[in-house]
């Protein structure tokens, strides 16, 4: 008798979040795991997709380990981070994601990040489009919110696009000053 696929698998096969060109599927333990130890062939076997952009999207590296022991701790997968894909091409193009579930003022904190060969495509605004949509209609969530660092033209033009307003700055302990963005939920 074969073994039934574990909590892993079901989560793949149900939660898939859709635009034009995109799915966004949540992280898995498997796929974490093999994107930290930079295993290519078993992240083509466990999403469908190639990965020739790299293997842990740009500034993400150092957060996959933080989202696996999330991932192991029960935490809800859809508040981590999320991979996307595009599904003509069949390849990974980068992940947006949270900080984790919202807080305490139904606030949740995005992330993007797009391989260096899929910049300029449109692919972070509509990958982070998707999630912030996704966000908004659950129950609790009463804003988005983006920390950029100043530097960083091409993600301030993302949530520029994307409808988000400057909301304040912050000193975050690895970037420095950033400016906070953020998008509400309709009343």
């Amino acid at each position: 008798m074969a073994a039934l696929p574990g909590p892993d698998y079901l989560l793949r096969m149900t939660i898939r979040l859709r635009s034009e060109r995109l799915d966004l599927m949540p992280f898995t333990s498997e796929i974490l795991e093999a994107m930290i130890r930079g295993e290519s062939d078993k992240l083509h076997t466990e999403t469908g997709a190639r990965f020739s952009g790299g293997i842990a999207p740009p500034l993400m590296e150092d957060a996959l380990p933080h989202f696996l022991d999330r991932l192991r701790d029960s935490a809800p997968p859809e508040w981590w981070g999320w991979l996307a894909l595009d599904r003509i091409l069949g390849e990974a193009i980068g992940a947006v994601g949270f900080a984790g579930p919202p807080d305490d003022l139904g606030v949740v904190l995005l992330g993007y990040s797009v391989y260096p060969r899929y910049e300029r495509m449109g692919y972070g605004t509509e990958a982070a489009g998707i999630l912030i949509h996704w966000a908004l209609e659950q129950p609790g969530v009463a804003a988005v919110r983006a920390t950029i660092p100043p530097w960083n033209t091409s993600s301030l033009r993302v949530a520029e696009k994307l409808g988000m307003w400057v909301c304040g700055e912050s000193d975050d302990p690895e970037a420095g000053r950033v400016i906070v963005f953020e998008i509400k939920a309709k009343a």
